[in-house]
């Protein structure tokens, strides 16, 4: 499965390596939020269960594989897996660990509760982000996606794929994940100072000692882009991303940015939203 350039050097500044046939982690720094904790799946095969997509184990021996032989539907990719973090954590990012029988078009999402999912629920959730950048190659065993997350608290996170990659005719099968890994903070080193409801404007601002989360009230799945002003008026900070974005209280340039009172402008589906924000520190 080939990487795109950018993934693959997104792959290599957070401290993954391509060897042989596969990707090994390396120089990690992060702990697996993931690993040896609770996975459901819609399906699986019955040697594919979803546990061993969380026991840190690389292979095909150790692998989810959903149950795609009794529909259609499946056999297309329309299959999901969520795993049960224990506990809320700020979470930013996941690897997934994809066996050659990858999904074509899949999407992040965190459920909003602490209370588990309903089974086979499809509502309710909140896409973070969704890739298409996958495809076939069966000369390759093993592929990896990163990807960062709008930083999100939540204890569920759930992979849900739409549509498998397209094999040659001859092979008739789901999709499968060797490892599903989840990395973030715990909501312990992260403190909410304040989670604002909707405005009138339109966007829910959750801001803590690291940043501001800035979300658009009623999207799931809109790109969205926010440009930071600073009280003089001069423009501090483009950011984008999917359905959120995450300010860091920082400029263009990594500095932190002082404190005061800065206009947020978000631009999503065509229009364009305007609100403020006080930062002191």
């Amino acid at each position: 499965m080939k990487i795109p350039k950018d993934r693959a050097i997104a792959i290599v500044m957070t401290g993954f390596c391509l060897v042989a046939w596969s990707f090994n982690t390396c120089a990690a720094a992060r702990t697996n939020l993931a690993l040896n904790k609770t996975a459901t799946a819609d399906s699986y095969d019955a040697t594919g269960g979803p546990q061993m997509a969380v026991d840190g184990k690389l292979g095909q021996n150790s692998r989810w594989e959903n149950n795609y032989a009794p529909k259609p539907d499946s056999l297309k990719g329309n299959a999901w897996i969520y795993v049960d973090l224990g506990a809320k954590y700020l979470v930013d990012s996941v690897a997934i660990y994809w066996e050659h029988s990858g999904s074509g078009n899949y999407v992040i999402q965190t459920w909003p509760s602490d209370s588990t999912p309903p089974s086979n629920n499809d509502t309710g959730w909140t896409i973070l982000l969704r890739d298409t950048t996958l495809y076939y190659n069966a000369t390759v065993q093993m592929c990896l996606s990163f990807l960062k997350l709008p930083p999100s608290q939540t204890r569920f996170v759930r992979m849900h794929s739409y549509k498998r990659l397209q094999p040659p005719s001859e092979f008739a099968w789901g999709i499968s994940i060797m490892e599903f890994e989840i990395y973030g903070n715990p909501i312990t080193s992260v403190k909410l100072t304040s989670e604002n409801p909707t405005t009138a404007s339109g966007l829910t601002l959750a801001r803590t000692n690291i940043g501001v989360s800035i979300r658009v009230s009623g999207l799931n799945n809109s790109k969205i882009s926010t440009d930071v002003f600073a009280p003089s008026g001069q423009m501090v900070r483009h950011l984008s991303g999917t359905d959120a974005s995450f300010w860091n209280y920082k400029d263009s340039f990594g500095r932190s940015v002082t404190n005061g009172t800065y206009l947020l402008r978000v631009t999503s589906a065509g229009k364009t939203i305007q609100d403020k924000i006080a930062v002191y520190r």
